[in-house]
């Protein structure tokens, strides 16, 4: 299945090599096109930025993350890849204090934030994008910017104001006075990113930022992400691999909730018998 939708049914080994599904697991080669991007950045980052150590994260009695340690520097994308219940946005609501871990440690800026509470960390500098947007459908485009830096006016981040938004995002200009929900998808997603900056971030986390957009609508805001790498480091969970390996530096990959696989992302942007190697497709 894919987006709620069957892709094909039928004997494992037909379904394994069905041009479908290794186009929705595998991608589809439009990562030749965005490729020069990275190539030209080439970051060499050492400053660690956020640092998860060890931890296990649990939803009740259910056991999701087991021994996950990852690392994401300053001046890089992280992409964090795995199948659909893998335990990729726990991993992100881990970090941001959503799901506190049972065990282990992360730091951030170099302060332990462990079970410290969302509100906390936000205002410490990190910046979330959830799944799915979770814009106030009712309130203006501006009034979900400014809820996102009403906590963070403060602190030794990047500072975002509005302008420094419309650079990255200008179509948002335009679509200030409008109600979040009368947006289209792809509008909704920028105010999304734009308010996780609004204020003052050190990094940005953002789960599925291309999810439900269109081909053309994806591009944009990939083109956006492209700039935005060079201002703020990013963690990112995406399930449309040709556009998250053009943007990433490195990856990690998640297997039911442990790491599997990490290491520079070049060589999976470009060998796709790579790439169903480590994602076990």
């Amino acid at each position: 299945m894919n987006e709620g939708r069957v892709v094909v049914d039928g004997p494992v080994e037909a379904v394994r090599e069905h041009p479908k599904v290794q186009e929705v697991y595998l991608g589809h080669g439009r990562d030749v096109l965005f490729a020069r991007a990275v190539h030209e950045q080439g970051a060499d980052a050492t400053e660690s930025i956020l640092r998860i150590a060890g931890i296990d994260t649990f939803y009740g009695k259910s056991h999701i993350l087991h021994d996950v340690s990852l690392e994401l520097r300053v001046g890089e994308v992280v992409a964090l890849l795995g199948r659909n219940g893998a335990g990729k946005s726990s991993t992100l609501k881990s970090a941001m204090g959503l799901v506190p871990p049972a065990r282990g440690r992360i730091e951030f800026a170099g302060r332990d934030v462990t079970g410290r509470s969302p509100e906390d960390i936000a205002r410490l500098g990190m910046g979330f994008v959830p799944q799915g947007r979770r814009l106030f459908p009712t309130l203006t485009v501006a009034e979900n910017l400014a809820l996102g830096r009403l906590r963070r006016r403060e602190g030794d981040g990047i500072r975002w104001d509005q302008e420094r938004i419309f650079e990255f995002f200008p179509r948002i200009r335009e679509r200030l006075g409008s109600k979040a929900e009368t947006l289209s998808g792809g509008e909704q997603q920028m105010v999304a990113i734009a308010r996780a900056l609004s204020g003052h971030v050190k990094v940005l986390l953002m789960d599925e930022p291309f999810e439900g957009l269109a081909p053309a609508v994806s591009e944009e805001v990939f083109l956006s992400l492209d700039r935005l790498r060079r201002e703020v480091p990013i963690l990112i969970v995406e399930h449309d691999l040709d556009l998250v390996l053009a943007l990433a530096d490195r990856v990690y990959v998640l297997d039911r909730g442990r790491i599997s696989h990490e290491g520079p992302a070049a060589p999976l942007r470009t060998d796709r018998e790579l790439r169903r190697q480590v994602l076990w497709v």
